[in-house]
């Protein structure tokens, strides 16, 4: 697959490497691709880099994993994304570290209603970046879950989500991002309380 990531930092970085180690053609999006620091990992992945704008074109998945702030910014230089998968991976958070939506709406549903030809998902966003390198705990893979309302489009998350290493988990439609983003909130607080970032979600079944 042709899979755009729209920022480099670690959340870009740690997913662009793990589905460039599976053969996927990763395209970086940069807002200034001269002169950037991110093309030797680029060149290291076997990547290219490019404007925003270009990355995203043509791809069939774009990932946005840049800070939330730069939304507006990115949806400027992409265009609509009529038909293509989108992977919201950014957190809507205000100072003080709450929730700029609440449980009546979500940032991945507001994106939707932005680009309403494009399907939208919510993953990646609830967990340190440290699991997209090992999302292992003593031999057991942690659990990344994952919304959205395309059939087809969970399929594929659900391959890029194993192809990182976690267990896939199907929240259902795109609504359950109200339930989702929350969840980077508790694995902050509870990051801080347990004073390492080593540690991840699992869902238990019998």
């Amino acid at each position: 697959m042709k899979i755009a990531i729209i920022g480099t930092g670690r959340i870009g970085g740690g997913l662009a490497r793990a589905w460039a180690s599976h053969g996927h053609t990763i395209r970086l999006g940069v807002r200034e691709p001269q002169g950037s620091d991110a093309g030797a990992f680029a060149a290291e992945l076997g990547a290219t880099l490019h404007p925003i704008g270009q990355a995203a074109q043509g791809a069939d998945v774009v990932t946005l994993a840049m800070p939330y702030s730069a939304l507006e910014a990115v949806l400027e230089a992409t265009g609509n994304l009529a038909g293509q998968i989108v992977i919201d991976c950014t957190n809507a958070v205000l100072p003080g570290w709450s929730l700029k939506y609440g449980h009546t709406t979500s940032a991945a549903e507001e994106l939707q209603k932005r680009i309403p030809e494009a399907h939208v998902f919510k993953s990646f966003n609830a967990q340190g970046a440290e699991n997209l390198a090992n999302p292992e705990y003593q031999g057991v893979r942690a659990s990344n879950f994952f919304c959205g309302d395309d059939p087809r489009g969970k399929e594929i998350l659900k391959q890029l989500v194993e192809e990182v290493g976690f267990e896939a988990v199907d929240t259902g439609p795109l609504q359950s991002a109200r339930l989702l983003e929350p969840l980077m909130l508790l694995w902050i607080t509870s990051s801080q309380q347990l004073g390492t970032r080593d540690l991840a979600f699992k869902l238990l079944r019998r």
